[in-house]
């Protein structure tokens, strides 16, 4: 059974205030990576951070609509999770599913590229 933890809206903006870091922090690294060939320390915290992004993200929409999220170590929990909602739910849930693919390589890989 899935761990989950149940969600405050005060827990909803902090949540989504996170993804929101991450995802600045991800955009400044690519546009820093984007100007150099090849693998760099940019574009591996580029990636890292779009992950992170993406996990803190999921859990602002899945505890806005279901007043919960997955707090487990398996993110298909997450996945399952933010499927559920609806209308876009199953699109952002492949999204993600796809991106928590990589995840190992992103956070703890070698250097990519942008």
């Amino acid at each position: 059974m899935a761990r989950v933890t149940a969600v405050t809206a005060a827990d909803v903006r902090q949540r989504a205030a996170t993804a929101r870091e991450h995802f600045q922090v991800t955009l400044e690294r690519l546009e820093i990576a984007l100007g150099r060939p090849g693998p760099s320390p940019e574009a591996q915290v580029a990636a890292s951070n779009a992950v992170s992004a993406a996990i803190a993200a999921c859990d602002a929409l899945c505890g806005d609509a279901l007043g919960q999220h997955a707090s487990g170590q398996d993110h298909r929990a997450a996945v399952a999770m933010l499927s559920s909602i609806r209308p876009d739910g199953q699109s952002l849930g492949r999204r993600l599913s796809r991106l928590l693919n990589d995840k190992t390589l992103f956070q703890y890989g070698t250097f990519c590229t942008g």
